[in-house]
């Protein structure tokens, strides 16, 4: 699964449109709906919004593993505990 794939699986999970993705990370819609469309390349600056707007999953949406022992999860993990939302 790449970057993009692993946003798309996020804000499936956590049941988010694109516009309300874009929104909590504070980007705007069409730059993000691009970048998921494979029309654009994400910045830094976008990934580190990404990243503030969900903390748990920074290690997890750029490199895509998890480290438990650090609270660093997929939102899969967080899913199957039982703790969405």
């Amino acid at each position: 699964m790449n970057f993009i794939e692993r946003i798309k699986e996020l804000c499936r999970l956590e049941d988010l449109s694109r516009e309300d993705f874009a929104e909590m990370c504070g980007m705007r819609y069409t730059r993000i709906n691009n970048v998921l469309n494979s029309r654009g390349h994400i910045r830094i600056d976008e990934l580190e919004q990404i990243g503030n707007a969900f903390p748990e999953y920074k290690h997890w949406i750029v490199f895509g593993v998890e480290l438990p022992e650090a609270g660093q999860i997929s939102p899969m993990t967080k899913h199957e505990s039982g703790n969405s939302h």
